[in-house]
Formats: C-alpha cells, sequence, structure tokens
C-alpha cells in the first residue's frame, strides 16, 4: 500500500505528468556557468563531425562538455556523444530528441541504424525531423561506466537461499561496485536521471534558445522526460512516452507489479503457442514443457553450445533462464532488432533436447562493456533498502506467490539484489521521492 487511497499508481503518475507541465513554481534552471575556476566558462557549444567515412546522408556525430556536477561547478565536465540525422530538406517540426530506455540503451546507435534501412522511425517522422540521439552519460559515446569485467562474469545468485548465500552477493557486490568507481572514476557518482535531463536542456539550449523541447522516450526513457518536463515544464513542446517507469512506487510494489506482468506476460505466450501454427512448441503444451526445462536447470546446469566462444555463459541455470526469459517476451511479432515469441518458442524447445544457446547470459568482455552503465545508473536511480537476507527471503516469498512460473525475475528485483552493499554507487535518497511526491500530491488531496 503507498497510502494515497482509491489513486492508483497510473494515476498517480499521469497527475505528476500533468503537474510538470502545468505548475512552473517548480522550474528548475541550468545553474550559472562558472566564471573562474571551473572548466565551463560560457555556455557550451555542440562540435559536429563526421562520423566515419561513409557516413550516409543527413548524419552527424556531435559532442559537447557539460558539468560533471550541476551542484559543484569546480569537479569539471563530462563530454556528452550524440548522433543527428538530419532529413533531406529543413526539418518542419524542428528537433526530436530520442531515448530508447535501458536504462543504458545507447541512442546513437538507434540513429545510426536508422539509416541502414529499418524502419524504426516512420518515413513522417524522418521526413518532418531532425533526430538526434544522445548517449546518456556512462553510455556508449559519452564516458562509458567502466567496471571488471571478471567481477561482473562471476556467477553469483541474486536468490540467496542461506545466509552464506546473501553474504556473497553483498561481496560480489561491493566488489564489483568497487571496480566501477576505480574504472570508471568521479563520473560513477552523477549518473542519475536528474543529471540526464539537465545535459538534454544544455543540448537543447546549444541547438536553439528559441525551440522548445521535442522528445520520444521508451520504457526507462519515459522517466528521463518526465524529469525533464517536471525540471523544465516552460520548455515542453511534444512528447511521447511508451512504457511509462513509474518511479514513486515503493520496492515492494514496484517488484510485485513487474513479475506480476511479466508472469502474465509469459501466460499469454504459453496461449498464444498452443494455439499458433507458427509456434514450435504447438501442439507440446508449451508451459508443461517450460516447467519441466527449468526443473532440469535446478538439478544440473543445461549446457549452452553455442556459447563456447566466451560470449555467453556455457551452461544456464534455472534462476538465468527465468531471468532471460523476460527480454523474449517484449515482443509478440519480431520487429527491428527484436525477436518476437517464435524465437522464444525455439529457445525453449532447443533446451528440451539439452541446448539452452538462447537462454544464455552474456557475458562482459571488456571494461568497457555496455552492460555495465545498466547497473550504475539503476543502483542510482532506484531505491534498494533490503538489508538482510530476511529481507530478500520476504519478497522472493512474495513474488513466488504471486508469480509462480517466473518467481520475481525481473529488473526491479536485479536492482533490489544486486546493488546491496554497493556503497560505490550510492542510491538517490528515500526522502527525497517522498518529498517530491507529497509536493505534488497535496493539490489533489
Amino acid at each position: 500500500m503507498n497510502g494515497f487511497g482509491p489513486l492508483s499508481s497510473a494515476r498517480i503518475f499521469a497527475l505528476l505528468f500533468l503537474l510538470a507541465l502545468r505548475l512552473p513554481q517548480y522550474v528548475d534552471t541550468i545553474p550559472a556557468l562558472p566564471r573562474t575556476g571551473g572548466h565551463l566558462s560560457q555556455q557550451p557549444g555542440i562540435r559536429w563531425t563526421n562520423c566515419s567515412a561513409s557516413d550516409k546522408p543527413g548524419i552527424q556525430c556531435g559532442f559537447i562538455s557539460v558539468p560533471l556536477d550541476y551542484k559543484n561547478d569546480e569537479v569539471g565536465v563530462v563530454e556528452l556523444g550524440m548522433v543527428r540525422l538530419s532529413p533531406p530538406r529543413p526539418a518542419k517540426l524542428g528537433t526530436l530528441f530520442f531515448n530508447p530506455g535501458g536504462p543504458g540503451g545507447v541512442a546513437s546507435s538507434y540513429i545510426l541504424a536508422a539509416t541502414q534501412g529499418p524502419p524504426y522511425f516512420g518515413q513522417s517522422v524522418l521526413q518532418n525531423y531532425e533526430i538526434i540521439g544522445i548517449d546518456p552519460r556512462g553510455v556508449g559515446m559519452s564516458h562509458p561506466v567502466k567496471c571488471d569485467p571478471r567481477l561482473y562474469n562471476e556467477r553469483v545468485s541474486s536468490f540467496p537461499t542461506t545466509e552464506e548465500d546473501f553474504q556473497s552477493l553483498i561481496a560480489h557486490n561491493s566488489a564489483l561496485g568497487k571496480s566501477c568507481a576505480e574504472l570508471t572514476g568521479p563520473l560513477i557518482n552523477h549518473l542519475d536521471t536528474k543529471n540526464l535531463a539537465r545535459d538534454m536542456e544544455l543540448v537543447r539550449q546549444a541547438l536553439s534558445t528559441d525551440e522548445k523541447l521535442n522528445f520520444l522516450g521508451q520504457s526507462y526513457g519515459s522517466q528521463i522526460g518526465l524529469t525533464y518536463a517536471e525540471l523544465f515544464p516552460g520548455n515542453v513542446k511534444r512528447m511521447a512516452l511508451d512504457g511509462i517507469v513509474d518511479h514513486t512506487q515503493d520496492e515492494t510494489t514496484s517488484l510485485n507489479d513487474e513479475a506480476t506482468a511479466y508472469e502474465t506476460t509469459l501466460n499469454q505466450f504459453f496461449a498464444w503457442c498452443n494455439t499458433t501454427a507458427n509456434c514450435t512448441l504447438r501442439g507440446q503444451d508449451a508451459a508443461g514443457l517450460y516447467e519441466s526445462v527449468v526443473r532440469t536447470a535446478e538439478e544440473h546446469p543445461i549446457p549452452a553450445a553455442g556459447c563456447m566462444d566466451s560470449a555467453c555463459r556455457a551452461d544456464v541455470t534455472a534462476e538465468e533462464m527465468r531471468t532471460n526469459l523476460q527480454s523474449l517476451l517484449i515482443f509478440q511479432n519480431t520487429t527491428i532488432g527484436e525477436t518476437g515469441w517464435d524465437a522464444l518458442a525455439e529457445a525453449i524447445a532447443q533446451a528440451a533436447q539439452g541446448n539452452a544457446t538462447l537462454l544464455s547470459s552474456p557475458l562482459a568482455r571488456s571494461e568497457d562493456d555496455e552492460a555495465y552503465a545498466g547497473l550504475a545508473i539503476g543502483c542510482q536511480d532506484w531505491l534498494h533498502e533490503s538489508t538482510s537476507h530476511a529481507d530478500l527471503r520476504y519478497k522472493i516469498s512474495m513474488a513466488s506467490a504471486t508469480a509462480p512460473r517466473t518467481q520475481g525475475s525481473s529488473q526491479a528485483y536485479f536492482y533490489q539484489s544486486n546493488c546491496i552493499g554497493c556503497r560505490h554507487l550510492p542510491p538517490i535518497h528515500k526522502a527525497v521521492l517522498a518529498q517530491q511526491l507529497q509536493k505534488h500530491l497535496q493539490y489533489f488531496l
């Protein structure tokens, strides 16, 4: 229970969004740039250049230096990278900022991919907007987070069954977080969404102080958009948010909502599979086969024959299977860069035959692997207040009751378990969220 009576989480979030757009007294401002002693003495500009020697028409890469810490201009700057795709003729509707989600999604790669043929953006968007994908700080072209791949790849259960298992998880989290802090440097403490929103405002100003922001954000990208709208409501023109993230929920509600949504979607997949001609598992009781595969993996990890090149784990546990299945459920039909449910059916069928390659966890292969950013940003941007094995066992027991097939495996649980003890990746403070929420809701209660 979050204490707001009949107001649903979705309605609360919608109200917050409207308030962010309508209450200018909450407008944030980019602090005045330092005149002395800092690294930014004037409004930063974007340095545009070719991305490669074989750029498609309309493509440019850009870089801009922004304050590392907006509250302390003495700390220095961080350079952000971005990719811009301009239409053949002047953009009638201006510039559209885009973020694909994550956290840790590389926006620049989506813009580059749009020039290679995949219709990620519709023709009306491509013809009427200049599209910019800024890689958030710590991601892609923007000083990527660095960690020790050996530590990241350690196989440690996020679902501890004993106190010893829990202590192993804490030790792993602490060591990995320390490696990220040491290899990344001061940036590691400034990756939260408010900083990303302020970065986007500086880019908007560098492009044109007169044009308001157009923004398309998916999943975690919706959180960036909402945060921007709350900080700079007078600067928003058009904003489309898909798969909105509710940043106001408490940990237990967040976990339960995502876990049950995952479970419901998985059950829908089984029903689809049993009645659809192009499902590999049609007529085989898809749900029963899945449960049989998971039981097998609980006894002994299932080999992943296609992972012998170290790109992914050589075998798959039941815990890893439940975790990795979720990403294969996002799209029912195959779409740009994403597989559909038919691929999930094939993955389960192969696992039942003793080859779990399609369900194996990818391994980090370098100090700047793209996998690290999501963990670092998530640990700072979401609460993870469990401090004991008992705390985690309560959450696991709850999720196992409401989502018996998936047992709580989710992105929400990942942060709530894999950020514990990670003192080098400090989270936002709960009081800050509570204060912000109460400030907005007092106008409706």
